[in-house]
């Protein structure tokens, strides 16, 4: 029988946006689930096909926009039946960065926890994402960064979004969290998120103090 994450990744790479969205809304599991263990393979499977050649780069990133897609379209009822607390949450890709799905897929669990959400996308540079931040004042600032190279971007980010005068607390994630050890770069209101679990973890404790925060 095949996997759902097979025929997501199927649907993706066909770029059939409704059969994409309706293995995503068709299952029963949780929401964490769909996106653990039908998303998250999917896309990484499209990408090791592309690092073996069997894609192209326009295979991967029609894969990507059909992925979108049916993510937007899967969280949805979430933003309609759920009602928004004064919690506010801002999410963006480094300079450079185009992987947005997995960022996405942790705004989404923001949302389904009544946060309002921002989701600035793609290739931000460090001084639209501040101004951003002085207008909005979220209260998480969410980092995503996959490329290695980027690592020496990242420090510079945690570091300027440190700084913000109203001190909210900054969630690091993405494929370099787990290749680079950034704890001496953290201060005590950042924490590394190295997957979906741990920032449910961090969503049902955090009500109190930054320190308390997954590290």
């Amino acid at each position: 029988m095949t996997e759902a994450w097979q025929r997501f990744a199927a649907a993706l790479l066909a770029g059939d946006e409704r059969q994409a969205y309706t293995v995503l809304a068709e299952d029963t599991r949780p929401s964490i689930r769909v996106y653990k263990e039908i998303i998250t393979p999917a896309m990484y499977d499209i990408g090791e096909k592309w690092l073996r050649n069997e894609i192209t780069v326009a295979d991967e990133h029609l894969a990507t926009s059909v992925c979108d897609f049916a993510l937007a379209q899967y969280i949805f009822p979430f933003k309609r039946q759920n009602r928004q607390s004064e919690k506010k949450a801002m999410f963006l890709c480094l300079e450079d960065e185009q992987h947005v799905i997995g960022s996405k897929m942790v705004a989404a669990l923001f949302e389904e926890n009544h946060w309002q959400v921002r989701h600035l996308g793609p290739n931000l540079p460090l001084s639209h994402a501040l101004d951003s931040a002085e207008q909005w004042q979220p209260d998480v600032v969410g980092l995503s960064a996959a490329i290695p190279y980027r690592i020496t971007a990242l420090k510079e980010y945690i570091a300027a979004f440190e700084q913000l005068s109203w001190e909210p607390w900054i969630l690091v994630g993405g494929r370099v969290v787990s290749m680079h050890d950034l704890r001496a770069h953290c201060g005590r209101q950042t924490s590394i998120i190295y997957d979906l679990e741990e920032v449910t973890a961090w969503l049902g404790n955090k009500t109190e103090a930054p320190a308390d925060g997954v590290r």
